[in-house]
C-alpha cells in the first residue's frame, strides 16, 4: 500500500513558538513569570536554542520582555496597557474594515463565513481555546483582505496582545455580561461585517466593527477594577 506523502515538517522553533505562545494565551504562563528555558526544553523535547529563537519572537511580539541579566519574562497587563489597547483596535479596525469592503476577494468572504460557523460550533463546545484561536483568524483575515501591509502588520501585533485577554475573558464568568449572551452577539457581529462586505456597505461595515470592540470592551470591564475607562474616540 502506498503511503500517504506528507509536507515537510515544521522547523523547531516555529513548534517551540506556537506551543510557548499557547501557554501564554492560557496563562499557563503568567504575566510576570520568569521563563524557565531549561524547563521549557526538557518539557516541551525541544532543545534549547529553537527555545530561545521562539522567546525572542515572542518577545518581538511583546508578549515577553527581556531583562538585562535575568532573561525572559511574561508581560504583564496593566490598566494602562488595556486603555491603550482598545483606542488603538479602534482606530485601526475601523480602517481596516473600511478598506476590507472595497478590496475583499469572494474567496475571503468565504474565508469569513467557513470561520464563524466553526466559531459558533466551539462557543458551543465551550472550546475557549478554539474560541480564541478562531476569532483571531477571522480579525486576521479582515487585516489581509485590507491589502495594507503597514496596517496588517501594526493589526497584527494588537491580535497577538489581545489573544491572552479574549482566552481570560471568555473562559471564565463575568459578572455583568453573560458568556451565552455574548457569544450570540460576537457571532452576529461577525455575520453583519460578512453582509455588509458583499454589499459594498462601508459605513456599514466600519459601525459594525465598532459595535464589536465595544463588545470585547465590556466583557474586559469585567476583569478590569477600576474599569478600563470609556474611549471617546472620533468615528
Amino acid at each position: 500500500m502506498q503511503r500517504k506523502k506528507t509536507g515537510p515538517s515544521p522547523p523547531l522553533s516555529e513548534v517551540a513558538y506556537q506551543q510557548i505562545k499557547q501557554m501564554i494565551v492560557t496563562v499557563k504562563l503568567r504575566p510576570g513569570e520568569q521563563i524557565d528555558e531549561g524547563g521549557l526544553a526538557e518539557s516541551l523535547s525541544i532543545g534549547r536554542t529553537p527555545i530561545r529563537e521562539a522567546l525572542f519572537r515572542l518577545a518581538a511580539e511583546e508578549l515577553l520582555q527581556v531583562r538585562h541579566g535575568r532573561g525572559f519574562f511574561v508581560r504583564d497587563v496593566t490598566l494602562s496597557d488595556l486603555k491603550d489597547l482598545f483606542e488603538a483596535l479602534l482606530i485601526l479596525e475601523r480602517s481596516a474594515a473600511a478598506l476590507a469592503t472595497r478590496r475583499i476577494s469572494p474567496e475571503q468572504v468565504q474565508v469569513l463565513k467557513d470561520v464563524n460557523a466553526a466559531l459558533k460550533k466551539a462557543w458551543q463546545e465551550n472550546d475557549f481555546m478554539q474560541v480564541t484561536l478562531l476569532n483571531s483568524r477571522f480579525h486576521r483575515t479582515i487585516y489581509e483582505a485590507a491589502h495594507n501591509a503597514f496596517l496588517n502588520s501594526y493589526l497584527n501585533s494588537l491580535q497577538n496582545q489581545s489573544q491572552r485577554l479574549a482566552y481570560l475573558c471568555f473562559s471564565k464568568p463575568a459578572t455583568s455580561l453573560d458568556l451565552e449572551s455574548h457569544a450570540d452577539h460576537s457571532i452576529e457581529d461577525h455575520q453583519r461585517l460578512i453582509q455588509c462586505f458583499e454589499t459594498g456597505d462601508e459605513a456599514g461595515a466600519v459601525d459594525a466593527i465598532t459595535e464589536h470592540i465595544r463588545l470585547f470592551q465590556s466583557r474586559v470591564n469585567d476583569f478590569s477594577t477600576p474599569s478600563v475607562m470609556d474611549l471617546d474616540t472620533p468615528a
